[in-house]
């Protein structure tokens, strides 16, 4: 996944001050080129035992899963309100597997949806780059 954002860490000391002051404090994890994700996935997976071929890797990661892909595709175009699948794909995200589900909003927007493999919450949303209009997940 391309980002070229940096994570923001909030304290819980930050949250505090936030919330007193009736701001919102949105909590992430994910490493310096990682995901802004709302939580850690459920499925962990050391990154470094998958193997070096990709098809081998998916493999891998496809026997931890225990989401499907079209639940999975249900649940982040469900999260956008509506939208047509453009493609997923699983993948080690910051040590957990998470689908990568490619979405063309009804807006015509393309979202790229981070989908734990576990239990099929939305971990993170994000708006494609129109650098990015390939049509495939990376």
């Amino acid at each position: 996944m391309r980002i070229g954002k940096r994570t923001a860490v909030i304290t819980a000391s930050t949250a505090v001050v936030l919330a007193a002051a009736g701001g919102v404090a949105v909590a992430t994890v994910g490493g310096e080129d990682g995901d802004d994700l709302t939580r850690p996935g459920t499925v962990a997976v050391d990154g470094a035992t998958l193997p070096e071929d990709d098809v081998a890797e998916r493999e891998a990661l496809a026997e931890l899963a225990t989401v499907a892909e079209d639940d999975a595709a249900e649940a982040a175009v469900e999260s956008l309100g509506g939208g047509e699948v453009l493609g997923a794909e699983l993948e080690d995200e910051d040590g957990y597997v998470v689908w990568e589900i490619e979405v063309r909003a009804d807006d015509g927007t393309v979202h790229e949806v981070t989908v734990d493999a576990g239990d099929a919450a939305v971990l993170g949303t994000e708006v494609e780059d129109d650098d990015d209009d390939d049509g495939d997940i990376d």
